[in-house]
């Protein structure tokens, strides 16, 4: 094959220090009462049925 790096195999710097964004991980959160993971825009747990507050930020 060329010379040429594939695109994932290029690593490229950290500007600011942060860690690469994955929205699948933000899209949840635990549950206060049994910890179970929860979509974000979600009003209770499926698991326990506890009311969640929706955040901003």
């Amino acid at each position: 094959m060329g010379r040429h790096s594939v695109a994932k195999d290029r690593t490229r710097p950290r500007l600011f220090g942060r860690a690469r964004d994955d929205l699948f991980e933000r899209s949840f959160r635990s549950c206060i009462r049994c910890g179970e993971d929860v979509y974000v825009l979600a009003e209770d747990c499926r698991e326990c049925g506890t009311r969640l507050e929706l955040r901003a930020g």
